[in-house]
């Protein structure tokens, strides 16, 4: 690309001869010929195709390190099935949510209610929602993953517990899925609850997803921590539907 620009301002005698788009003459450069304007339309065409190229590769790139796993890498608010009005506001309240977080905004965010919903799915959603439109960090975790990574610190003298707090604190979004299923270990929970405290002293966006209900939630998280997630607006979002995983399976026809 580069070297047919240089070729360019050698420039020789024109010819008599038209560029069919253009209508200015062509230049010869050593036996070919050619229009100024069709060469630097290509070459423009180029780079914003390796642009548009790399932007793709990088974005790709941040989905995949954003701990989503291989069975959820796909979801996007545009395949989530909708068939009810319930499920169309908790989709319409997760988009309003990302965006809110892309604005600069800092609410937190809980998905609740029974496996097989979608709550999930629209958690990773979000998540490609804000990579793709933003410069902002997201990143998905598990509750038991962010307590392991924590007691981990205990044994391995290479990374604090300290760094480990900071590091969950840093992204933009924090997703936290499966909250209550494997930290039930008064220390577990402990771990998980001092990442929840630290991203609030750090003002920073927080998604809960649970199959707790409301009430079960709010006493596991205890009253000073449910405060603190109301500071700038906790959207709460239920999913108490029938389970796709069940519903969806295709039975055989042994017939």
């Amino acid at each position: 690309m580069n070297s047919m620009l240089k070729m360019l301002q050698f420039l020789t005698e024109e010819t008599e001869t038209l560029c069919s788009t253009h209508h200015i003459p062509l230049i010869e450069i050593t036996g070919h010929r050619l229009c100024k304007l069709c060469a630097k339309e290509i070459v423009q065409h180029s780079n914003t195709k390796y642009s548009d190229e790399l932007q793709q590769r990088l974005l790709q790139q941040k989905i995949k390190n954003s701990g989503i796993n291989k069975r959820y890498m796909v979801c996007g608010f545009k395949n989530y099935v909708i068939e009810h009005p319930e499920q169309d506001n908790a989709v319409k309240l997760c988009q309003a949510f990302a965006q809110q977080i892309i604005s600069d905004y800092n609410p937190n965010l809980l998905l609740i209610g029974t496996p097989g919903t979608g709550k999930t799915h629209l958690g990773v959603s979000i998540i490609r929602n804000i990579l793709h439109n933003s410069i902002k960090s997201a990143r998905y975790y598990t509750s038991a993953e962010i307590a392991q990574k924590m007691m981990d610190t205990w044994s391995d003298s290479s990374q604090s517990e300290k760094e480990v707090i900071e590091h969950f604190s840093s992204f933009d979004l924090l997703v936290i899925d499966e909250y209550g299923l494997h930290d039930r270990h008064e220390k577990r929970l402990e771990m998980v609850h001092k990442v929840l405290y630290s991203r609030y002293d750090n003002m920073k966006s927080t998604l809960l997803i649970s199959n707790f209900t409301l009430e079960n939630l709010q006493k596991d998280l205890g009253a000073r921590l449910w405060s603190r997630l109301h500071e700038n607006n906790l959207i709460v979002v239920p999913f108490y539907w029938e389970d796709r995983r069940i519903t969806d399976k295709k039975i055989p026809n042994f017939s």
